[in-house]
Order: structure tokens, then sequence, then C-alpha cells
């Protein structure tokens, strides 16, 4: 149940920062941001070590590339990855 609403999170909750939130606010979704892509990674960990054959598979893949996606809301670590590249 947790991880649905996280996942609800993680689909539209940088649109309703940007709707609904004046910039003051930002800070709170940064570690939203951070909270739900840690989730995400944990849950990832877990399932690779637990769930035979899910490691490598497609599921694993579409996981990993959807976490990582988080990354681009998470702002600081967002600027760090385009300034080194």
């Amino acid at each position: 149940m947790i991880m649905l609403v996280v996942t609800i999170y993680a689909l539209i909750g940088d649109d309703i920062r940007i709707l609904a939130f004046n910039k003051d606010h930002d800070d709170v979704f940064l570690w939203l941001n951070v909270v739900a892509f840690s989730l995400f990674m944990i849950e990832l960990t877990f399932s690779s070590i637990g769930v035979k054959d899910y490691f490598g598979s497609f599921f694993f893949w579409l996981d990993l590339l959807s976490t990582l996606s988080i990354v681009t809301d998470i702002e600081p670590l967002w600027a760090l990855i385009i300034s080194i590249g």
C-alpha cells in the first residue's frame, strides 16, 4: 500500500508542486523525491535478491529505468549530473 502511494506521488507529485504550491515549498518536495527514490532503490535491491530470475529481466530494467527517472526531479543531484557531463 505504501509503495502504491509512492508510485502515485512519483507520477504526479511534481505536477502538483508546480500547479498548487509556492516556491517556498520546493524543499519539502525535494525531500519527498529523495525518499521516493530511496524507497524505489530499496525495492529494486530487495526484489533482485528475493525474486528468482528478476535481476536482469525485462521487469528489472523497466523498474531501474523508472527509478532513475526520478533523478531529474531531484534538482541538486540533476544539476551535478549535468555539470559533470
